[in-house]
């Protein structure tokens, strides 16, 4: 998983009743709450109240207020050990309620679990959110903890296959912008760090129509993304398939590169149509080619 914190700008403090462009009041209260909600993830699953206080540029008082409430209705609750605070167990409740709405393909988890049990592969879906992926569902074939990819995992731009797959479908001056913004974490030795190298990915991700990653994100790795699109050609979601490389030979890669193509054209087939995205879709090669890599890694 990608060890970088969720990308973030510190929002300023709003009055009790704002105005809005749509006339409507908003609630200053609720919106700090639902901020400190947002800072967890991943990476930084436990808070302090100074730590929230300095990420929201809000006094320290303020924020106690408003985590004091969330711990009363179990939306936080406090490490007795660590004395700093975490996700209740409300949270989890509405948490998993909500990704088992969200997976608008749970159709799919047929195809996806024969082809990880096929390949011996963590196979996950990914939704588009913004410019991020957004992991609905996962199906695993073995118990690697590296390569285990939590459902409601949030993946940036610049992490792996799947991030080179949703890059596809951004014009060069968006990833540019992003780049500019955001930066392109290092994860292991073989990440993609600089823009010319990752615009030289999606390139090739465009002409082959999937993407792949070799030990950019966990070492020793091997990745393919394959594209789930509606009827007009706009991403949906990004199909990912992971698993060592090592004993993976060069006709097993192409293998396993046509089958997620394959699997990913077989969702796409029963997606409703979504509204386009601002670029078109990659024109995929009517015979994917796989760069053979010149030994494990």
């Amino acid at each position: 998983m990608p060890r970088n914190e969720a990308r973030r700008t510190k929002t300023p403090a709003t009055p009790s009743r704002a105005a809005t462009k749509d006339g409507a009041a908003r609630s200053a209260g609720l919106r700090r709450g639902l901020e400190i909600l947002s800072l967890f993830s991943e990476g930084r699953p436990e808070l302090g109240v100074s730590e929230v206080a300095r990420e929201l540029g809000v006094h320290k008082s303020r924020v106690h207020r408003a985590i004091k409430t969330l711990e009363d209705m179990c939306y936080l609750r406090r490490d007795p050990r660590t004395r700093r605070y975490c996700l209740g167990y409300k949270a989890f409740e509405i948490g998993a309620l909500a990704g088992r709405h969200s997976n608008t393909m749970s159709w799919a988890r047929v195809p996806l679990r024969e082809l990880a049990a096929r390949f011996n592969a963590s196979v996950s879906l990914r939704l588009v959110d913004d410019t991020d992926l957004l992991i609905v569902d996962t199906v695993e074939t073995d118990d690697d903890p590296d390569l285990h990819v939590p459902t409601g995992a949030r993946i940036p731009l610049n992490y792996g296959a799947g991030g080179q797959m949703r890059a596809a479908f951004l014009s060069d001056d968006e990833i540019r912008d992003l780049v500019a913004k955001h930066g392109l974490p290092r994860y292991t030795l073989k990440s993609i760090i600089t823009e010319a190298d990752f615009l030289k990915a999606v390139h090739a991700t465009r002409v082959r129509g999937y993407a792949i990653s070799e030990g950019e994100t966990v070492p020793g790795s091997f990745s393919v993304a394959a594209l789930i699109v509606d009827p007009s050609g706009a991403l949906t979601a990004v199909l990912v398939g992971s698993r060592r490389r090592l004993g993976l030979t060069a006709p097993g890669i192409l293998a396993f590169a046509r089958a997620a193509v394959e699997v990913a054209d077989l969702i796409s087939a029963r997606v409703p149509l979504q509204f386009r995205t601002s670029a078109p879709a990659p024109e995929p090669a009517s015979a994917p080619v796989v760069p053979v890599p010149a030994g494990d890694h």
